[in-house]
C-alpha cells in the first residue's frame, strides 16, 4: 500500500510539473520524454490496482500472478521523432485520460482517495478530466490546437476487411464511410487513449453518398460540432484527422493541413463536395474535414486524381443523411441477428439461368484457416468464382464440359461470395456441392425493367461483391436511340447492351466521359437498336472493388 501510494504521490507531482512546462513557448525533446516516463509509471499503477482488485485484468501485459502483475512495468522508449504541440497534445490526453481511470479505480476501491481531486463524491466515480474547450465563434485555432481538441473523439474503425476512420457525433454515433463497413454489421473500433469496443454495431448506410453509421456507444469523450452549411471561402485552412495506412493496432490518429480548393456539386445525389489539397491515403476514409474553429466541415472519402487531393461530402448535407439514418433503424428482435439468413443453408444446390444474363451467387461466413472445396457439373462450360471482401480467392474454369472444382483455404474471417458462370451460349443448369454450407444471394437489382413508363429514368445500384454485374431489362422497338450513362466516384465502371434473343452485345469503351462527378472512371454508351425487342443493360465493376454505388442514367434520344 506504501509503494501505491508513493507512485501515486509521484505521478500527482509530476502532472503539476508537467502543466508549467507546457506553458513554454517551444517543444523540446525533454518534455516528450517527461511525459512518455509519466505515461509508463501511470500505466503500471494502474496495473497494480487491477491486478489488486480483479478489475479489467485482461489488459495487464502477462496477467496477473497472486495479486500483482506477472511482468516488471515496461520503459518507455525513446523519442526518435520531431518534437511538435501536436506529439505533446497527444501526450497530455492520454495522461489526464490515464488519472481519470486511477481516479475511479481509487474511489471504487477506497485506495489513495486523499489525492482524488474534489475527493470521492458519493463514493465511486470522481469527475471526469477536464476537456478542451471549444473556442468562441470567430476564433480560430492553431493546428496543435485543433487536434488536441478533436483527435480524443476520432476512431479508428476495423471489420473483417478493412481499417478506415470515423469521428463521434452527438448521441454517442459514429460516423464513417459505407465503403469502409460493408458487407459487415459489426465493427472493432478504437479510441486514441485506448478505449476498445468490439461489435458495435451499423445502425444503417447510403451508399450512394458513402456513409455509414455505427453506435450508439458510451464513451466519455466530446462529441465533434458539426457544420451547418457549406458557406466556406476558397482558401480557407482546413485540417484532415484520421488513421491513413494505419498498421498499429492502438494508433493515434494523423493531421494533414490544406486549403479548400473548390466546391463541387454533384447534381446526381443533390451532394456539395470540398476539393482540398489535404493528403489523403486508405485508412483515412470516413475521417473528419475540420475548419479552424475544430467544427467538421466535411467527411473524408475519395481522392482526386494522381496528386493525391481529398473529396470530401459536405458536413451540412450528410447530416440530414445522418438523421435519416438513425431515425429509420429498427432494433431488432431479442436474440436474433440483424441482416443473418434465417436458415443455416446448404451443402447441395441446383444452380440455373441463362448465359450472359444470370450468374448465380452465394455467400458463406468461416473463420480463417478454413479449407473449402467447391465443386460444380454439368453439361456447360462452367467456372467458379470466390472471392472474399478483398480479393479473388479462387477462380476455376478448366474443363469446357463436366466438372469443375476448387479448393481454397479462407483467409479472412468473414463474409465470403461465389459466383458460378456459363461459358457455354443459352441456358445452363448446374449441380453443385461445397463442403461449407452456402447461402443463395439474391440481388435485388438485377431484372429491374427500365423505361417501363416515361423517356429518362435515373436508377441507384451498388456492387455487392467483387466484379459484380447488375443487370436491367429494356424494351426497344427497332431504330430506337437510348443513351446510357454511370456515375460514381469509387466504381470504375464499364456498361454492354445485350440483345437477350439473339445475344449480340455491345459495350462502351474506356474514355471515361467528363460527365458527373466521378468522370475519371464513369462509363457512357449510346445504343440504336438493329430490331425490336428485349434487351439486356449490364453494368459491370471493372477493378474487383465491393460496396460502392452508382447512378444508372438512361434516355431516349429523341430523332
Amino acid at each position: 500500500m506504501a509503494l501505491r501510494l508513493a507512485v501515486a504521490i509521484s505521478v500527482f507531482i509530476a502532472v503539476l510539473s508537467i502543466a508549467e512546462t507546457a506553458s513554454a513557448q517551444f517543444v523540446s525533446r525533454a518534455e516528450i520524454t517527461q511525459r512518455d516516463q509519466l505515461i509508463a509509471n501511470q500505466e503500471a499503477l494502474l496495473n497494480t490496482y487491477r491486478c489488486q482488485f480483479d478489475v479489467d485484468t485482461d489488459v495487464v501485459p502477462g496477467g496477473c500472478v497472486d495479486g500483482s502483475p506477472a511482468q516488471p512495468p515496461a520503459e518507455p522508449q525513446p523519442f526518435t521523432g520531431t518534437p511538435n504541440f501536436a506529439e505533446l497534445a497527444r501526450r497530455d490526453q492520454l495522461i489526464a485520460n490515464q488519472e481519470a481511470l486511477l481516479n475511479t479505480y481509487r474511489c471504487q476501491f477506497n485506495i489513495d482517495t486523499s489525492i482524488v481531486p474534489g475527493g470521492c463524491s458519493g463514493g465511486p466515480i470522481p469527475d471526469q478530466p477536464a476537456r478542451p474547450t471549444p473556442p468562441a465563434d470567430g476564433v480560430e485555432l492553431s493546428p496543435a490546437e485543433v487536434y488536441a481538441l478533436v483527435s480524443p473523439s476520432i476512431a479508428l474503425i476495423e471489420t473483417s476487411s478493412k481499417l478506415g476512420s470515423g469521428f463521434l457525433i452527438e448521441g454517442g454515433y459514429i460516423v464513417t464511410n459505407h465503403h469502409v463497413v460493408w458487407p459487415d454489421d459489426k465493427a472493432w473500433v478504437v479510441f486514441p487513449d485506448g478505449t476498445e469496443l468490439r461489435d458495435v454495431p451499423v445502425l444503417g448506410s447510403d451508399f450512394m453518398a458513402d456513409l455509414a453509421v455505427l453506435g450508439p456507444v458510451d464513451v466519455p469523450f466530446q462529441p465533434l460540432r458539426v457544420a451547418a452549411d457549406d458557406d466556406l471561402p476558397l482558401g480557407s485552412d482546413l485540417f484532415l484527422v484520421g488513421y491513413p495506412s494505419e498498421p498499429e493496432l492502438f494508433p493515434q490518429p494523423t493531421i494533414t493541413q490544406g486549403i479548400l480548393s473548390r466546391l463541387r456539386q454533384w447534381t446526381t445525389y443533390n451532394l456539395t463536395v470540398l476539393q482540398s489539397d489535404a493528403a489523403i491515403a486508405r485508412g483515412q476514409s470516413g475521417g473528419a474535414l475540420l475548419n479552424s474553429q475544430g467544427v467538421v466541415v466535411g467527411i473524408s472519402t475519395w481522392r482526386f486524381s494522381e496528386a493525391g487531393f481529398s473529396l470530401s461530402t459536405s458536413a451540412a448535407d450528410d447530416a440530414l443523411i445522418v438523421e435519416r439514418l438513425i431515425n429509420s433503424y429498427t432494433p431488432p428482435e431479442e436474440g436474433t441477428d440483424r441482416r443473418a439468413p434465417r436458415k443455416f443453408g446448404d451443402f447441395e444446390h441446383k444452380v440455373r439461368g441463362t448465359q450472359g444474363v444470370d450468374s448465380p451467387a452465394f455467400t458463406f461466413n468461416a473463420a480463417a484457416g478454413t479449407k473449402v472445396t467447391i465443386q460444380i457439373s454439368g453439361r456447360s462450360d462452367g467456372a467458379i468464382i470466390v472471392s472474399d471482401p478483398v480479393k479473388t480467392l479462387a477462380s476455376q474454369n478448366g474443363n469446357t464440359t463436366g466438372a469443375e472444382e476448387t479448393t481454397f483455404e479462407v483467409l479472412r474471417s468473414g463474409k465470403h461470395f461465389v459466383r458460378i458462370l456459363s461459358r457455354s451460349d443459352g441456358e445452363f443448369s448446374f449441380d453443385l456441392t461445397s463442403t461449407i454450407r452456402l447461402h443463395p444471394y439474391t440481388d435485388e437489382f438485377d431484372g429491374t425493367t427500365l423505361l417501363a413508363e416515361g423517356d429518362s429514368e435515373v436508377f441507384y445500384g451498388l456492387f455487392d461483391y467483387p466484379f459484380d454485374s447488375d443487370w436491367f431489362k429494356i424494351s426497344l422497338e427497332e431504330g430506337e436511340v437510348i443513351e446510357i450513362n454511370t456515375d460514381s466516384v469509387l466504381a470504375d465502371t464499364t456498361i454492354t447492351v445485350r440483345n437477350r434473343e439473339t445475344g449480340e452485345t455491345v459495350m462502351s469503351d474506356d474514355t471515361n466521359p467528363r460527365t458527373g462527378l466521378g468522370f475519371s472512371v464513369n462509363a457512357q454508351l449510346r445504343f440504336t437498336a438493329p430490331e425490336a425487342g428485349d434487351y439486356a443493360i449490364h453494368v459491370d465493376e471493372r477493378t474487383g472493388q465491393r460496396g460502392n454505388g452508382y447512378a444508372l442514367t438512361v434516355e431516349r434520344v429523341q430523332q
